[in-house]
This record gives C-alpha cells, sequence and structure tokens, in this order.
C-alpha cells in the first residue's frame, strides 16, 4: 500500500507527451491554447466611429452635410472644415475628419449642422476609437496554454481563426462491474440496483469539459469481461472503471487488465474512503494506455475519480488543476499515514455522513477535504470543490 503522494507521484509520470488537435471555433471553449494568438491587422482595423452623429474636422459651424457614412461601407472624404458627413456607430471615420458630434449636440436645418444650444464642440479624436488603438498587428492576444473562455472566443472570431490549435484531449470510456447493477431506466430485482456511480462521474467530468466517449456495464465474469475490454480498448486512450478492484472473489479488473498487457502501477493507497484505486499502463497499437479502477461504493468512487482521475485528464492536456487550501476549525490531527477525505460545505463546514455508501450526505457538499497526518493539513486542509469551480 502506498501514500496519496506516492500516487499523485505516479500519476505524474504517466502524463503523455504534448500533442496538438485542430478543432472548430464552437469547439474551442475549455480547451488549452496549444499555440500563441497572433493579431492578423491591427485592432481596431480601421479608425471607427465610436457615435452616432456627424463626422467633422473641426470649424465653428454650421456645418454643410455632404454624404452619410454608414457601418460596412468605404471611407468618404471631407474636403474642408465647413463640411460634415453623417455617421453611424461602428463606421469607418471619413477620411479628412478628426472627430464625432453626436446628434444630440447638434441641431439640423435642411443640409446644414450647427451646434445645439449649450453644447461644446468636440475636441480632437472625440468619439472615435483610432486604428491600431487595442492591438497591433502580430501582437500575441492570447498566450500559449490558456484554457478558453467564452470571451476568448470574441478574439479568435475577430481574427478568423475558424479553427483552434488546442493541446489534444485523451478519450476515455468509462465502464462499470457488477452483475448487479442495471441501467437507471430499468426496474431492478430485489437483489439489484440501478447503477449511480456512472451518472455522476459524468457529470462531474462534464462541467469541467469532460466527457467520456463510451458508457457501458461489464459482468462478473472473466471472459465476458476480458472480450468486452478487448474490443474497447483500441477506441479510447483511457479506460475508468468502478468497482471490482478490491480483494473479493469477483474483484476481477486487475487480473483481466493484466491478462491484457496492462503493468500495475497501484494497487491500494492509504486513505479513506477508497484504498483499493487501481492504475496501470501498456503500450498498444495506437499508443500508451492508462486504467484506471476505482473503489464500487458511490461516495469512494467519486472522490477518487474528483482526487486522481479528473485532474490527471485535464493536466494531460496542459490545465493543471491545482486544490486549494481552507482554514478550517475543529479537525483533530491523524496519528498515522491514512489520508481522509470528508464531505464539506462552505455552510455547514465537515458534514456528516456514514460512509462511502452515503451518497446522499454528498448532495449538501461543495467538495471534500483532505486531511493527512501533515500538521498544515488538519489547521489548513486542501478542498477539492465540485462542479468546475477549483
Amino acid at each position: 500500500m502506498i501514500t496519496v503522494a506516492e500516487a499523485d507521484y505516479i500519476l505524474q509520470a504517466l502524463l503523455p507527451p504534448p500533442r496538438v488537435d485542430w478543432v472548430s471555433l464552437s469547439a474551442s471553449v475549455q480547451r488549452c491554447l496549444a499555440q500563441a494568438t497572433v493579431a492578423d491587422r491591427d485592432g481596431p482595423p480601421y479608425s471607427r466611429v465610436a457615435m452616432d452623429g456627424w463626422a467633422l474636422r473641426g470649424g465653428t459651424g454650421p456645418w454643410t452635410r455632404v454624404g452619410r457614412q454608414p457601418a460596412g461601407s468605404p471611407p468618404l472624404t471631407l474636403t474642408s472644415e465647413q463640411q460634415c458627413i453623417e455617421v453611424a456607430t461602428g463606421a469607418v471615420l471619413p477620411q479628412g475628419a478628426d472627430r464625432v458630434l453626436p446628434y444630440e449636440d447638434s441641431q439640423v436645418e435642411g443640409d446644414f449642422v450647427s451646434l445645439a444650444e449649450q453644447a461644446v464642440l468636440p475636441s480632437p479624436g472625440r468619439h472615435t476609437h483610432p486604428q491600431g488603438h487595442d492591438y497591433r498587428q502580430g501582437q500575441v492576444l492570447i498566450s500559449e496554454g490558456v484554457v478558453l473562455k467564452a470571451p476568448h472566443l470574441h478574439t479568435l472570431a475577430t481574427i478568423g481563426q475558424a479553427q483552434v490549435p488546442v493541446r489534444h484531449r485523451l478519450s476515455w470510456a468509462l465502464a462499470a462491474t457488477g452483475d448487479e447493477l442495471v441501467e437507471v431506466s430499468q426496474t431492478p430485482l430485489p437483489w439489484q440496483i440501478r447503477r449511480s456511480n456512472a451518472a455522476a462521474i459524468t457529470a462531474e467530468a462534464e462541467l469541467w469539459g469532460l466527457r467520456p466517449e463510451r458508457d457501458l456495464i461489464l459482468p462478473d465474469e472473466t471472459p465476458l469481461m476480458t472480450e468486452r475490454l478487448q474490443a474497447l480498448l483500441p477506441e479510447v486512450e483511457v479506460l475508468v472503471l468502478t468497482g471490482g478492484v478490491s480483494a473479493g472473489m469477483l474483484d476481477l479488473v486487475p487480473r483481466v487488465l493484466e491478462s491484457l498487457g496492462a503493468k500495475t502501477l497501484i494497487r491500494r493507497v492509504a486513505q479513506r474512503p477508497g484504498k483499493p484505486f487501481w492504475v496501470g499502463s501498456w503500450e498498444s497499437g495506437k499508443g500508451p494506455l492508462v486504467a484506471f479502477g476505482l473503489p464500487g461504493n458511490p461516495v469512494s468512487s467519486l472522490f477518487a475519480f474528483r482526487r486522481y482521475v479528473l485532474p490527471w485528464l485535464l493536466a494531460a492536456e496542459g490545465r493543471p488543476l491545482n486544490a486549494p487550501r481552507l482554514y478550517v476549525e475543529g479537525l483533530e490531527p491523524l496519528k498515522n499515514d491514512q489520508t481522509l477525505f470528508l464531505p464539506w460545505s462552505r455552510r455547514q463546514g465537515v458534514l456528516n455522513w456514514k460512509g462511502s455508501g452515503d451518497f446522499l450526505a454528498l448532495g449538501e457538499s461543495d467538495g471534500f477535504l483532505e486531511i493527512c497526518a501533515e500538521e498544515r493539513s488538519w489547521s489548513e486542509p486542501k478542498v477539492f470543490l465540485w462542479g468546475g469551480v477549483g
């Protein structure tokens, strides 16, 4: 049995080298940018009108209206200070103009525009957005390694990035083991249960932008489990299983995966809940494969996924996820090397719960705390939050 820190070290060594995928603009959100984004032209690309009104070049008025400049049309030209051009917000500033007089500061009589009573002539540059004011052609706008959010897509779209280079996201499958499991939509027999681990794990993964490629149930029978896993493995790069990793007569996952070529790297971790935690890796025809065997109990499986698998999947695509520390009063120091995971709520603190099968208690939680024998751990434990928030 190894410690949590030793498990982290082993998993760190399993991270694959970086690769680049090109995805559509709409699919790039929550992905890690693989190359810096560089401006293809100035921003704005032309001196832009920032207020509906009249483009001028000084003078005292009245000004003669000589044209209209809507957005999206080539620039007109002013030839004297006695002229003005009607302009719309977003339009290119007419050549020869250096400011905009807003409609509300003007009065119009026929083709003549003058200052409204008590209005002041705008200073040069007023109500305009000069070319290159925001950024210049060739300037880095988004750095490599940034996790793209909705505002970044404004920038990518503006520079014409219809296809975006992002770091490769590992494909993964989620498999639940156990003859006692039936689908959520089915009515279980008295000795069966509906599977819930997959629903919770998939929901947590999706909130971080991840989703399993496949989701299935595996039987507690060596030949059938072997056959189905052998068929599944060519389709994915990572396999996440729940159940079948303890020491019972039907805990078949380690030996089945070893028969398929996996080398066991982690078998048990000194933690509660979730001591049975198996990790293996091996080479296949399409590259390295990694498998995570999570405990079957609902709380244990979700804690193990959030504590180990989710951060590993994110780190594999360049999205390191560090658990913040939180000051908590009243936690008892541990007297051994076992690490505890405790359901925690911002409102209630550490929650009362009945063990690794008590998923109802998790409904009140915002995440869980990690407590180990280190003194700082029980005064400022790490906190693992649900739902893509830290």
